[in-house]
């Protein structure tokens, strides 16, 4: 009998290594208990040396991380801290969602969310949470864990910001009252020097190194707000000039997400003015877009009818590969996202290392490993995730595995290469892009003409059917990648994989027909 040595196991015919997190470091993995590395081979004999050496790899990383521990318990999360920040920031200069999107474009609206918080009564249900992360500031920090502990700091560091900003103001001199001039008529009022939007936009483009498309959209929308309110000069620019350009945008019969879309640019563009110092308050922070009252625009979910006949369709039913189609793509993504929920790009872009297995905690007693799409930023940092909280893992679903999908994503051993390689990137580096627009095509091809349900209306689609799975709130804004409600939901903190993959493995498609495999599993 072949000689296994301890921590090599073999998965779907490739070897993995698979360690245990010594206790002291479990804090420091993110609460994670074991580490699984793929050797990214099927022959024993190599999978043994790389075994070895990856072994004694885990040691020396775990003394160092054991010796950062030691000298400063909290490295590990100011390290979090330090590579969420520049995903947020990258964030920020992103475009805003497609029309296919605008449930996300809704998530990360750049809108006062206290304001749309207090209007639901979530902001005051909040209270008592609020009170008690407050209460962790008279607590001492041997009492904390370290999650708690980063979380003082946190509030800490933003009350002397707070006191700080408070200080420098007391000491400014008191303003000298002038009379205000009267309002010019707007063909007079002209930008000063460095005061134009076309200044504030090369130093918006200089500073945040937004995408060419970005700057372009952005331009665009400067130009539209002085066309229709005469305003050129930043430093003049008032609220009321905001509301003025989104009456205009109304009377010219834009829709209501064209209109959000162009007050979020405007927003963005004054926003970096303020920063600049270059006026004291966002005259567009509270002007709010105008309610979408037209019937039918909402985008709806699939239906168990629209699914049925997508699925036997001849994608699914007959193997047809369209070239536009983009090989096995036309086949999977449809499934991906109804039985996981992410969202088109997150999938498009996906690598061959990002279908992996994840151990959880079965019990106390028992470890248990499922395999997982793993929702990351990519081996260079430059894949297209809508936030940090759209990092995250996705347990399989069984469905998807009985499907073959794991057969699929094995076909190649290189943990880099694209799952879906046939998938080209447009101008902005987006995998799916081109790929959604011939879905939308092919759907109508084969009956399925309602203009609101898109591929995008497959996430809304899982949604529905969480709940009627009976899944928890918290596991589903997990799983989909939305913004915890409370702290105590995100993961790693009082919150583990075993309760995504519970939540996965429950969730069903009520009256979905039986789903022919491609015929490359059938092999």
């Amino acid at each position: 009998m072949t000689d296994m040595p301890t921590g090599l196991i073999r998965r779907g015919g490739a070897y993995s290594l698979r360690r245990r997190v010594p206790m002291d470091l479990i804090v420091v993995y993110d609460g994670r208990k074991e580490i699984v590395r793929a050797l990214g081979t099927n022959d024993f004999a190599e999978a043994k040396r790389s075994h070895a050496r990856l072994w004694v790899e885990l040691d020396e990383e775990f003394e160092a991380r054991r010796a950062t521990l030691a000298v400063d318990p909290d490295a590990h999360i100011k390290r979090k801290l330090a590579e969420i920040r520049p995903l947020l920031a990258r964030n920020a200069n992103r475009d805003e969602p497609s029309a296919e999107e605008i449930e996300c474009q809704i998530e990360e609206a750049q809108f006062s969310l206290r304001m749309c918080l207090e209007e639901e009564g979530e902001y005051e249900r909040r209270e008592l949470p609020r009170q008690r992360l407050l209460a962790l500031l008279s607590v001492p920090n041997h009492l904390l864990t370290p999650e708690e502990q980063a979380l003082k700091d946190l509030i800490s560091d933003a009350r002397f910001d707070v006191e700080k900003a408070k200080s420098a103001l007391a000491k400014r001199p008191e303003p000298v009252q002038s009379p205000v001039p009267a309002r010019l008529p707007p063909a007079r009022r002209t930008a000063g020097i460095g005061a134009s939007f076309d200044d504030l936009i090369a130093g918006w483009e200089r500073d945040r190194s937004p995408q060419v498309r970005t700057v372009a959209a952005h331009k665009a929308v400067a130009q539209w707000f002085v066309d229709r309110t005469g305003v050129s000069n930043v430093r003049l620019a008032t609220a009321d000039d905001v509301r003025t350009f989104r009456t205009r945008l109304i009377e010219e019969g834009q829709t209501a997400a064209n209109i959000r879309t162009k007050l979020s640019r405007l927003r963005t563009l004054f926003g970096y003015a303020c920063e600049e110092g270059i006026i004291d308050t966002n005259p567009a922070a509270n002007i709010r877009p105008p309610a979408d009252k037209r019937p039918g625009k909402a985008r709806l979910p699939w239906s168990a009818d629209d699914l049925n006949i997508l699925f036997s369709g001849p994608i699914h039913s007959a193997g047809s590969r369209p070239i536009r189609g983009r090989g096995e793509a036309a086949y999977w993504l449809p499934l991906l996202a109804l039985f996981s929920g992410a969202r088109l790009e997150e999938l498009a872009q996906l690598r061959r290392g990002d279908i992996r297995e994840e151990p959880y905690e079965v019990d106390e007693e028992t470890d248990g490993l499922a395999w997982c799409i793993d929702i990351n930023t990519g081996p260079d940092g430059n894949n297209h995730v809508k936030n940090a909280g759209a990092i995250r893992l996705i347990p399989l679903h069984p469905t998807l595995i009985n499907l073959g999908f794991l057969k699929y994503a094995q076909s190649n051993s290189d943990p880099n290469a694209l799952l879906f390689p046939d998938l080209k990137p447009n101008g902005e580096d987006r995998h799916g892009a081109k790929w959604g627009e011939w879905f939308s095509t092919y759907r109508r091809s084969i009956g399925l003409n309602d203009s609101r349900k898109v591929f995008h209306s497959l996430r809304h689609t899982f949604k529905d059917y969480c709940r009627g799975s009976k899944l928890e709130e918290r596991v589903q804004r997990q799983l989909m990648g939305h913004a915890p409600i409370d702290v105590g939901d995100t993961y790693g903190v009082g919150f583990g994989y075993a309760d995504l993959v519970s939540g996965i493995r429950a969730y069903r498609v009520p009256r979905l027909a039986t789903i022919a495999p491609p015929a490359s599993s059938l092999g």
